[in-house]
């Protein structure tokens, strides 16, 4: 077994995975290690029932029509296959209501103008004068933070006649109120922003951001789930001669002298490999969460040679986007209250619950923000309803599942701490409120409920060491860690980058991914490649142009 290589990735999630293909396919020897005996461990699909129903049972909605990754590594050559409609996702209210968000400007503006002729013309308005500069805007998911980037964040709101100073002052939810007077509206867009993908959306600044960026949204549907995307990857990031290695825990990485690259990553001895040591000859990537790379890393030498990478993963915070999911094996496909109003939210895929009011949305997020998660129970919710569009998610018997996704307020101090999550009698009551929230979605659901199980954060953490208290994105991203607050890709200790932690969140639009092959590729002398020129969402307006278009 060869031990030496130039590039090492720690961690084999879906973008260090796609950190290790672009290396590789741009002629470097790279390695990707991986503690699990399984990647992508917030991209697993998993027949949790047993009854041959496929249930992603994290990460269960894939942004991979924004990026550019889907065209440079042609991930459908190795076996990827996406699902998309019309829409990628819907809203549904209790009160009947529902809103599909829609590609298509003219379909959007009819599903508006039900709720307000004076907003629909303003959010039509808006997406027109964004749509010229669409490209350049989703550039910044895709490249590393900077000053200038921010402040052309801060510029998103000259589309709505808001001054870049306005837009510092600005929460999301004020924004939201400059712009609409229909609740509904309001909320569907706050529901959109409010996943967490770009900041908070209650905080000044990051918030009016947020919802801005919310309009660039694209999703769609791996067949057979998300998992399919990770073996798409594994299998491009071998197809260019990268080495896997599975079942492979690192107990540390020992720097070079200052001024070198060639770094150590020392295997664990239950690492069923022939070889103590890896040799990253021109630099280790740790696509792992900064709280657990700083573990792998000689403290002292860390803050000796980069303070600021230092003190970051010193007071790294992963409290602010851990989720609870509930998984609902259900007879049948769930029957919407609000069918009679749009039935085309029958065949989304992603459903948001938003608030049921904004009096609601506004004492929600106060509750939410003093950490009182047992008053916010189904308040706002993500909804995978992936059958909707993958069929064959559905089984001989008819039956499929459903998931249920909220982030909470995680410290739960008033019940003892965070070990409380493990306390299954006040624990099942979160449960037992998605359920109740479904039900008032869907009126019957309770009795298509044929079994259910759910993960809590203290799980969600078992599952995957990486995702601190259960954080699904590898730590907050908001606040003190909003853009350029984040880790920098590439550190200033020679050969040392960071594919987790870094702008933009580790999602399935695979970003973070991009941004640090990117980086490491520069050092390297090999990003310029002609095969490495995709821009964002252009693999999807070359397939499904007649989606966008709504035909």
């Amino acid at each position: 077994m060869e031990d030496t290589y130039d590039v090492v990735v720690v961690g084999a999630g879906v973008n260090g995975l796609t950190c290790g293909a672009y290396l590789a396919r741009a002629g470097l020897k790279v390695a990707v290690v991986e503690r699990r005996n399984e990647c992508g461990a917030f991209a697993l699909t998993e027949d949790l029932f047993g009854g041959e129903n496929p249930t992603d049972t994290h990460a269960a909605v894939c942004f991979l029509p924004m990026s550019p990754v889907w065209g440079d590594l042609d991930l459908d050559r190795f076996g990827f296959d996406l699902l998309l409609g019309k829409s990628g996702a819907a809203a549904v209210w209790p009160d009947g209501k529902n809103y599909v968000y829609y590609y298509d400007l003219d379909l959007q503006r009819r599903e508006l103008e039900r709720l307000s002729e004076k907003d629909a013309r303003t959010t039509i308005a808006m997406r027109q004068k964004l749509l010229p500069d669409a490209m350049e805007l989703l550039w910044l998911f895709f490249r590393p933070p900077s000053a200038e980037g921010e402040e052309r964040l801060f510029d998103l709101g000259r589309y709505v006649g808001i001054s870049p100073a306005q837009m510092h002052e600005m929460n999301g939810l004020e924004l939201l109120d400059e712009l609409f007077d229909e609740e509904h509206v309001k909320l569907l867009w706050l529901a959109a922003a409010d996943i967490g993908l770009f900041g908070d959306v209650a905080m000044p600044g990051e918030g009016a951001v947020a919802v801005m960026l919310s309009s660039l949204l694209a999703t769609g549907t791996p067949k057979g789930g998300m998992h399919t995307l990770v073996h798409a990857l594994v299998r491009c990031l071998r197809f260019y001669g990268g080495t896997l290695l599975l079942n492979t825990p690192v107990t540390k990485v020992e720097l070079a002298p200052e001024g070198g690259t060639s770094h150590t990553v020392v295997l664990a001895e239950e690492s069923p490999y022939p070889v103590d040591a890896l040799h990253a000859r021109r630099g280790v990537v740790f696509n792992v969460s900064p709280a657990v790379a700083r573990q792998m890393l000689d403290d002292q030498e860390v803050a000796r040679r980069d303070p600021l990478l230092h003190q970051k993963m010193v007071d790294w915070a992963s409290e602010g986007h851990c989720a609870f999911i509930s998984h609902f094996l259900i007879q049948g496909l769930p029957e919407w209250g609000s069918r009679a109003w749009n039935p085309d939210v029958d065949i989304s895929p992603f459903i948001l619950r938003p608030y049921d009011s904004w009096e609601h949305a506004h004492e929600s997020q106060e509750r939410y923000h003093r950490g009182a998660t047992m008053e916010v129970l189904g308040d706002i919710a993500e909804i995978y309803n992936q059958t909707g569009q993958d069929r064959s998610r559905m089984s001989a018997d008819g039956r499929c599942t459903l998931s249920v996704e909220i982030e909470y307020p995680v410290e739960l101090n008033e019940y003892g701490g965070f070990g409380a999550w493990d306390d299954r009698a006040l624990i099942d009551q979160v449960h037992q409120a998605h359920a109740d929230m479904m039900e008032r979605l869907a009126p019957g659901f309770r009795s298509q409920v044929v079994d259910s199980l759910y993960f809590t954060p203290l799980d969600n953490w078992r599952r995957n060491a990486s995702a601190v208290y259960g954080h699904e994105i590898g730590g907050d991203n908001s606040g003190a860690q909003w853009y350029t607050g984040r880790v920098a890709p590439r550190s200033a200790i020679d050969g040392i980058y960071f594919s987790q932690g870094i702008w933009p969140a580790s999602l399935t639009h695979l970003g973070n991914g991009y941004v640090a092959a990117g980086v490491v590729a520069e050092d390297c002398g090999v990003r310029e490649q002609e095969w490495w020129r995709s821009a964002p969402m252009e693999r999807f307006l070359e397939r499904y142009t007649g989606h966008v278009r709504g035909s």
